[in-house]
């Protein structure tokens, strides 16, 4: 079904089938085992590093379990997309830019080159790839909830009155801890 989200929440002034929904995802997420802390095979470079830091961070946050793993491997992935062509521009020992020039080789009577000619530019390649994995990254680090708005989003949706009568679920061992910290 394509459209809204569906809202989870525990607040008692939402509608009881949002409340009984989260409340049957936290109970089903307690039983689920959390995100394997070394990376797979098949992330290299510095996938690999981003795979340790963002299941360290988001396992200690007990925002995350090893069912998400998919989505984590493919954030990791976008990220060396990203560092590579970011490399591309601007690293290395001669970085091309966000411009590519395009030459003409200058023939003489016999065919021989004589020099060179830059006719126009064209834009480079890695300026796309560049974008592409941000916005992906973007996207997979909001729904793994890495952002600062769809953390203040998790946090609203699962915030509950004090003198409600439903439980205080994050006040148990095994519910996600919200803390302040820098983001890096």
């Amino acid at each position: 079904m394509a459209g809204r989200k569906m809202k989870l929440t525990t607040d008692k002034n939402d509608r009881a089938d949002q409340r009984e929904r989260t409340q049957n995802l936290i109970k089903h997420d307690q039983a689920l085992e959390p995100l394997q802390p070394t990376p797979p095979r098949q992330l290299v470079g510095y996938a690999r590093t981003a795979y340790k830091k963002i299941v360290n961070d988001l396992n200690n946050a007990g925002l995350i379990k090893n069912l998400d793993q998919n989505v984590v491997i493919e954030l990791c992935k976008q990220i060396q997309v990203s560092r590579s062509a970011y490399n591309d521009i601007y690293g290395g020992d001669e970085p091309l830019g966000t411009l590519i020039p395009v030459v003409k080789l200058l023939r003489g009577p016999d065919g021989k080159t004589m020099g060179r000619e830059v006719v126009g530019y064209k834009a480079n390649d890695s300026v796309k790839t560049l974008n592409q994995a941000t916005a992906k990254i973007k996207t997979l680090s909001e729904t793994l909830g890495m952002t600062p708005a769809s953390r203040a989003s998790l946090l609203s949706m699962t915030q509950t009155d004090d003198d409600s009568d439903d439980a205080d679920w994050r006040s148990s061992s095994k519910a996600p801890q919200f803390a302040g910290g820098d983001d890096q």
